[in-house]
């Protein structure tokens, strides 16, 4: 492999523009033909939806948002372009549904246009094609563009702003590293978890250039901070308190250190009124953090090692489908049935296949995943965006709340380690091994 500054087999956009393509048509395919008018009962989905229209409309909500603002925003501006109200029972009609979904379908192809960029230009022209059609027909991606929550999006300024980073590094110009720092700062602005990961961009370029990276890195480390602060202006003139880009994070430290599965119910624990913003909130909140975690350290680092691997070893968006988990199910078939009359009501159950399908997906790509890491490590300078994104958030949610699709960001990251090294090392042996025709 050559180093990324020497990469001269990046094989331009049209490739980029053909999986894009291709990715659209099967999420458009999903959104409007095969799921055209799902129902999300209550949860995050109606919040967004109502915090949004409040926001958009009037300029304020209820109350101070905990979370990032962007995703709110895009639901409030769906709702301002589609006429009509909110339907029976639900923050939203399906007109303002589908506009947002076809929005997250053009985002989830971008993405999928963002994984080849960045295989392409850190591996090989091969590797980036491969690493485009996982991404492209991946049942869990395809189902996120569809959901309507955070992920998504989330995904799409990531992956979109590390494609960005590791083309400006080929070059001298400090524009294409801003345009890497604003879709940077838009991902913080979906998920305030993300805060810190330009910073860690930033020391990868002290690392590459040692020379010279002053300048690329001001303008990164400026349109960031740019775009980040006018949400801060505004809930200081607004709500009179600091937040910087969220202001979940402590209930999220208190849920991975307790348990708690909701905000809900992080409130009832605490004794306080629900969504409360003041400081008393606060207060409560790190003393409840403090008592659980200094009380029973090996217990705390015990219970946030099984969150974790239980979210690394489950498939998001299986919630998505009804039915038994087929893990569960399969379990039980193991430890009291073991019959083919078993077996065959097993294939049979809700939702099997497409839910075999997320699993298969998913655990093919942490194991390839995981040994496409090892094999390119001798290259972990050029590589150490692809190797951070993945250290970033199993980091992070080991000390907050982990769930399936807060690890969604590794999911792309792995497939690019497991097709690289698939296009590299294994399909080039396999060839070797091949009888020359004659």
């Amino acid at each position: 492999m050559r180093p990324l500054a020497q990469a001269r087999h990046f094989s331009g956009a049209r490739p980029a523009l053909t999986l894009f393509l291709l990715a659209l048509a099967l999420r458009l395919a999903f959104v409007l033909i095969l799921e055209p008018s799902p129902v999300f009962e209550g949860g995050d989905t109606n919040w967004y939806m109502h915090n949004g229209r409040d926001l958009v409309t009037t300029g304020k909500t209820a109350g101070p948002l905990q979370t990032a603002p962007l995703y709110p925003l895009l639901a409030g501006v769906a709702q301002v372009i589609v006429p009509g109200g909110p339907s029976e029972g639900r923050a939203y009609n399906d007109g303002e549904m589908q506009l947002l979904r076809v929005t997250q379908a053009i985002l989830a192809a971008a993405l999928v246009a963002s994984v080849y960029g960045l295989a392409a230009r850190l591996f090989s022209a091969r590797a980036g094609w491969l690493a485009g059609l996982v991404a492209a027909f991946s049942p869990s991606l395809i189902i996120e563009a569809g959901n309507l929550i955070t992920e998504g999006v989330f995904l799409c300024f990531i992956f979109g702003g590390l494609a960005l980073y590791v083309r400006a590094l080929s070059g001298q110009r400090a524009a294409p590293y801003a345009a890497a720092g604003a879709l940077f700062a838009l991902a913080t602005l979906t998920r305030a978890v993300f805060l810190l990961f330009p910073l860690g961009i930033i020391a990868h370029l002290w690392l590459v250039r040692r020379r010279g990276w002053a300048r690329p890195a001001l303008a990164l480390l400026l349109v960031y901070v740019a775009l980040l602060a006018p949400w801060t202006v505004y809930n200081l003139a607004v709500w009179d308190r600091l937040v910087i880009a969220g202001d979940g994070l402590l209930g999220f430290v208190h849920q991975g250190a307790t348990g708690k599965a909701s905000p809900q119910d992080v409130d009832e624990d605490l004794g306080l009124t629900p969504g409360d913003p003041s400081g008393d909130r606060q207060e409560a909140l790190r003393a409840r953090i403090r008592e659980s975690i200094l009380d029973d350290p090996l217990g705390w680092a015990a219970h946030r090692l099984q969150e974790l691997g239980g979210a690394i070893l489950q498939p998001h968006n299986t919630v998505h489908f009804p039915g038994e988990s087929i893990r569960d199910a399969a379990a039980g078939w193991l430890r009291s049935d073991r019959t083919a009359g078993g077996l065959r009501d097993l294939v049979r159950s809700e939702a099997f296949w497409p839910k075999l399908a997320l699993y298969i997906f998913h655990y093919t790509g942490l194991l390839l995943g995981a040994a496409g890491m090892v094999w390119a490590r001798r290259r972990w300078r050029a590589l150490l965006p692809l190797y951070g994104v993945v250290a970033y958030f199993l980091g992070i949610h080991l000390v907050l709340l982990a769930l399936p699709r807060y690890l969604f960001p590794l999911y792309p990251a792995l497939w690019i380690f497991a097709a690289a090294w698939l296009a590299e090392r294994v399909l080039p042996r396999l060839a070797d091994l091949t009888p020359a025709r004659r």
